[in-house]
């Protein structure tokens, strides 16, 4: 898990931070080095989507989890996208097909991540430029499945 506090990468068994003490955040993820595909790309609630005005773009707020730092920016050119929905987000060091996401300015707001679609995560089915959803049984700041799941619950 990540330290809130101060971002020190800490062992899952660890219930305080090695480096300033602070207690593990609730619901704290484990990080998996070991599968770099789905590095820093986590299962996200949208909170918010805002028109910007002037702009085919929305402004997303969106909840990636304490241990990824809470409440994010994403600007997204999908206008589908609504609150209340779980979708998979690439974090700010995540490298989706060769291009790493950095924190941006898009639209003219501070953009901290991006919305995934099924073809960046390597799903069958689901459109390229669409959110790729996931059912609300998956936790936020989880891991996303490696396939494209149903989402009629079962």
């Amino acid at each position: 898990w990540v330290c809130t506090e101060c971002e020190q990468e800490n062992e899952q068994e660890d219930t305080l931070c090695c480096a300033c003490d602070a207690e593990r955040p609730a619901g704290a993820v484990q990080q998996d080095d070991d599968d770099d595909d789905y590095k820093n790309v986590v299962v996200g609630e949208v909170l918010e989507a805002e028109e910007i005005p002037g702009k085919k773009l929305l402004k997303l707020k969106v909840d990636v989890g304490s241990a990824r730092g809470g409440e994010i920016v994403i600007v997204t050119n999908d206008v589908k996208v609504k609150s209340g929905l779980r979708v998979v987000i690439a974090l700010v060091g995540a490298t989706i097909n060769e291009v790493s996401v950095k924190k941006t300015s898009v639209g003219g707001v501070m953009s901290e991540g991006m919305l995934c679609d099924s073809p960046m995560l390597q799903w069958v089915g689901g459109g390229a430029g669409n959110a790729a959803q996931v059912p609300r049984s998956f936790d936020i700041g989880s891991k996303p499945p490696s396939s494209r799941p149903r989402m009629d619950g079962k």
